[in-house]
C-alpha cells in the first residue's frame, strides 16, 4: 500500500484516506485540542465531526424506533438488547441476529446503518442495511447504490455486503482513525467522525509540549493542497472517467471538487474550498450561501470586475450553483460554477 501523508506538503494524487488513518503513532486525545483552540470547540458541531457514530448512541436509536414500521414487509425487525440495536431476520425456520454497530452520516442529509460480519477467512465485512433515513422526508427509503428490489436471499433482504477493503474505504471518509490488525478493522479503537487530526495529522508531540512544538506540515501549502485534502473524501475529477466530467451530469454533483476545479471562477482566480466554507464551523453557523463570496470577484463597485449580464445582484447561487436532486431523497449544490444553459441542458 502506497503511503501519502495528506498533511505533508502538497498532495499530488488522490490516494485513499485510509493510507493516513491506519498509522498507529503520534495520535493525541482529540479532546485536548479544545484546551487551546476555540475552533476545536465549534468544530464539534459540524457535520464532519458527526458523520459517524456508534449505532447505540441516542440520535441513532431515536431514528431506529421508526424502523420496524417500515420493515414489516421484508420480515426483518430491529430490537434493542441491552442498549445495542440488533437486526433480526428469518433464515428458513431459524431466526438470526446481526448487531447493528455503526450509523454513517451526520443527519444533515441522511443516516445509514451498518453491521460487521466475519467472512470464512475471519476478515471483517460490512453489511450496509438496505434502508436509509433521509432528512428531507423525515423517513426511510432505499440506501443509495442498493437495488430498488430486494433479493430472495435473506441477507440480500437486509442489505449489501462489502468486503474488507471497501469497508475500510467507508470508514476512511467517516472517521479520524481506523486502526488495522491482520487485515481487520479494530472496531473498538475507531475514532468516529472527522476531527482535527484527520486533516492536520497526529499531534501527540504538539500536545505533550503544551503547544511549543509546532511545524508547518499542518498548514495548507497552496490552494491545490487545500482542495486535495477535501478531495480525499469529496473526490477528485481523476477518480471518474473523462466523459463523465461534464456540466449537467447529476452523478458528479455530490462530489464537489469535480465541478469546482472545472469552473472558470476557480481557474481564473485563487479561490479554493475554504474561500467560501469555514471548515471549523457548521453550515448553520456561517454564511456559506451568501453573496459575500461572489462579491469578492463580482463587485458592482469595482469597474474591473465582471458583473452578471442579467443585472442580478442577489440569488447568485440559484442560477450559477443550483441545487440538484439526486435519484434518492437528497439534493446537492452544483459546484460547477457557470452561466446556465437556458436551453435546459445545464441546470
Amino acid at each position: 500500500m502506497a503511503v501519502t501523508l495528506i498533511w505533508r506538503g502538497t498532495v499530488q494524487d488522490s490516494t485513499s484516506p485510509r493510507d493516513v488513518i491506519e498509522s498507529r503513532d503520534g495520535w493525541a486525545d482529540e479532546r485536548r485540542c479544545i484546551d487551546c483552540h476555540e475552533q476545536a470547540e465549534s468544530f464539534l458541531r459540524t457535520g464532519h465531526a458527526n458523520t459517524l457514530q456508534r449505532a447505540s448512541e441516542r440520535p441513532s436509536l431515536a431514528l431506529l424506533e421508526q424502523w420496524n414500521l417500515l420493515l414489516d414487509e421484508t420480515r426483518t425487525k430491529i430490537n434493542v438488547i441491552n442498549g445495542q440495536p440488533v437486526v433480526s431476520y428469518r433464515d428458513g425456520s431459524i431466526e438470526r441476529n446481526i448487531s447493528v454497530d455503526w450509523c454513517f452520516g451526520s443527519g444533515a442529509h441522511a443516516r445509514t446503518w451498518t453491521g460487521m460480519l466475519s467472512d470464512s477467512q475471519g476478515a471483517s465485512d460490512l453489511l450496509e442495511l438496505r434502508y436509509t433515513w433521509y432528512h428531507v422526508i423525515n423517513g426511510f427509503d432505499v440506501t443509495p447504490g442498493q437495488p430498488a428490489e430486494s433479493g430472495r436471499d435473506p441477507l440480500q433482504n437486509l442489505g449489501m455486503q462489502f468486503d474488507g477493503p471497501k469497508a475500510l474505504r467507508c470508514f476512511s471518509c467517516h472517521a479520524t482513525r481506523v486502526p488495522m490488525q491482520d487485515g481487520n478493522i479494530v472496531l473498538q479503537d475507531v475514532v468516529a467522525g472527522v476531527h482535527c487530526q484527520r486533516c492536520h495529522g497526529p499531534r501527540a508531540r504538539h500536545v505533550a509540549s503544551n503547544g511549543q512544538e509546532i511545524d508547518s506540515d499542518w498548514e495548507f501549502h497552496d490552494r491545490m493542497d487545500s482542495v486535495r485534502r477535501c478531495g480525499q473524501c469529496h473526490r477528485m475529477p481523476e477518480e471518474r472517467e473523462t466523459h463523465e466530467i461534464r456540466p449537467g451530469n447529476p452523478d458528479i454533483v455530490r462530489f464537489q471538487p469535480m465541478g469546482l476545479l472545472n469552473s472558470a471562477c476557480f481557474k481564473q482566480s485563487e479561490m479554493t474550498c475554504t474561500t467560501c466554507h469555514d471548515p471549523h464551523r457548521s453550515l448553520s453557523e456561517q454564511d456559506s450561501k451568501g453573496l459575500w463570496q461572489c462579491m469578492q470577484c463580482h463587485d458592482p463597485g469595482r469597474p474591473e470586475h465582471t458583473l452578471c449580464s442579467r443585472g442580478e445582484r442577489e440569488n447568485c447561487l440559484n442560477c450559477h450553483m443550483p441545487k440538484v436532486d439526486m435519484k434518492f431523497p437528497v439534493s446537492f449544490t452544483d459546484h460547477w460554477i457557470r452561466i446556465p444553459d437556458m436551453g435546459g441542458k445545464n441546470p
